[in-house]
């Protein structure tokens, strides 16, 4: 049931994703039909189906698509200490090639079975000693404990099927991030929402044809909480893996260190205390009774 339910998750989160994708690539099929012939098509379906599914195309999709290159000399150096710390954990993946991609953050992707793509600014914090080998390769462990469960976002066929959602989801993260410099982000949600009962009023009043509004509405917000749903799936999966190879303690202290929000604070206790489900389970009688073992702790 445990392994069933971040599966479910995935499955969920990536309807809407994937009916959006095929549909655009039908559209973008046909143009190479009009434009071109079918022989470019099948020639360009068959270069996709290579990348989508082989070790070549699984490197070829980290290099073009997240733009890894192979770690030169003193990225090496540095990332050095901490594959020995993956190592000593027992956190080995054969055939594993690591390459470095942009990015100013702390950040790790794994494309494939056999890929990861680490930042830069993870690269650069290990070397000025802001994230030390441990922290360093519990990032990593996370996203390779993710990978074993199979529940990686960058399998290289899913991300080649999902390119067409990934270029209209930048687009619209774009024009949001550009309105939200001027207007609060609260009163944008809201005003979605406005509009979505308006529509919903409209249809009921005036024709059915205003339902699109809040159709479109609830088609979002359920997409939204499906992709949060499985983000949280991965986040259980990669935490537990953690548990299992003695880097929990210092993937909590990451977090603490580098988030704010409770939901994270709530994961970074449980990485510390495996044992501990509920932070203020109840009792039969109805009170509420804290753990004397967290407390003592």
């Amino acid at each position: 049931m445990g392994e069933r339910i971040p599966r479910r998750a995935r499955a969920r989160a990536l309807v809407v994703p994937g009916l959006m994708s095929a549909s655009m690539w039908v559209v973008a099929g046909e143009a190479v039909v009009v434009t071109v012939g079918w022989p470019a098509l099948l020639v360009t379906v068959a270069v996709l189906a290579v990348a989508g599914g082989t070790r070549v195309g699984e490197r070829w999709v980290a290099r073009v698509v997240l733009l890894g290159r192979s770690p030169r000399l003193h990225q090496r150096h540095t990332l050095a200490t901490v594959a020995r710390v993956l190592m000593d954990h027992g956190v080995t993946v054969e055939g594993l090639v690591l390459l470095v991609g942009p990015g100013a953050g702390v950040g790790v992707t794994a494309v494939g079975r056999r890929t990861v793509v680490v930042s830069r600014g993870l690269v650069e914090a290990v070397r000025s000693g802001r994230l030390g080998p441990v922290t360093a390769a519990a990032v990593v462990a996370h996203e390779l404990g993710v990978v074993r469960a199979g529940l990686t976002r960058g399998d290289p066929g899913l991300v080649l099927w999902l390119l067409p959602w990934k270029l209209w989801l930048t687009f619209v993260l774009i024009l949001w991030e550009a309105v939200a410099t001027f207007l609060p982000r609260r009163l944008m949600v809201s005003c979605l929402v406005i509009t979505a009962c308006v529509g919903l009023w409209r249809g009921t009043t005036e024709h059915p044809g205003h339902y699109v509004s809040t159709v479109a509405m609830a088609v979002v917000l359920a997409t939204w909480w499906a992709v949060s749903s499985w983000e949280r799936a991965r986040a259980r999966v990669g935490d537990h893996y953690l548990t299992l190879v003695g880097l929990g303690h210092a993937y909590a202290a990451y977090l603490d260190a580098s988030f704010v929000d409770h939901r994270t604070r709530d994961r970074a206790v449980r990485l510390q205390h495996p044992d501990l489900q509920d932070p203020f389970p109840a009792d039969p009688a109805g009170s509420v009774a804290v753990p004397v073992r967290a407390v003592a702790r």
